[in-house]
């Protein structure tokens, strides 16, 4: 029998497709976007190294476009079996990616899912990491059917988030 996890969201639920705004677009992540993200996490690597935990092994150094390649196909499945949500922030103009959002199911007590982001070196170096925060929570609390979320690393210290109570 396949391995079965539960819909972070069920399948009677509209999920946001997308959002924009005059800077960026977030939009469902699909392998197609391989190229740009690939480019975007390996320049930003450094950068967001932690955003899934202070040991988390992603990205690898070593990590190639076809692995890359691999995770998106991974993510956009996700996404199709809605387990779990990958998003990509990029700027429509340029075909530059600058950052991703994950929104995955969590086990910690009391929380619907977790919610975890990061943005690329372009995006800092265009000065659009506060407006691609906000955008994404006021996205998250305003337009996703979810009670509450938490975004580890950024509003629980990661030795904190440790600590939390599976349910």
């Amino acid at each position: 029998m396949p391995f079965e996890t539960p819909n972070l969201i069920s399948s009677d639920i509209c999920i946001p497709q997308q959002i924009k705004t005059d800077l960026f677009v977030i939009r469902p992540l699909e392998v197609t976007d391989a190229k740009a993200d690939y480019e975007a996490v390996m320049e930003s690597r450094d950068r967001i190294k932690n955003t899934f935990g202070p040991n988390h092994p992603w990205p690898p150094t070593d990590l190639t476009l076809e692995q890359n390649r691999i995770d998106l196909a991974w993510h956009q499945k996700e996404h199709q079996r809605r387990d779990s949500f990958t998003y990509t922030i990029y700027d429509p103009d340029t075909e530059t990616e600058l950052g991703c959002l994950y929104i995955q199911p969590t086990q910690i007590d009391d929380y619907d899912a977790a919610v975890y982001f990061w943005t690329s070196m372009t995006a800092n170096q265009r000065d659009l990491v506060d407006q691609i925060t906000a955008c994404i929570r006021r996205w998250v609390s305003e337009d996703w059917p979810l009670e509450k979320v938490i975004y580890p690393g950024r509003d629980v210290p990661w030795e904190d988030y440790q600590t939390l109570k599976p349910n």
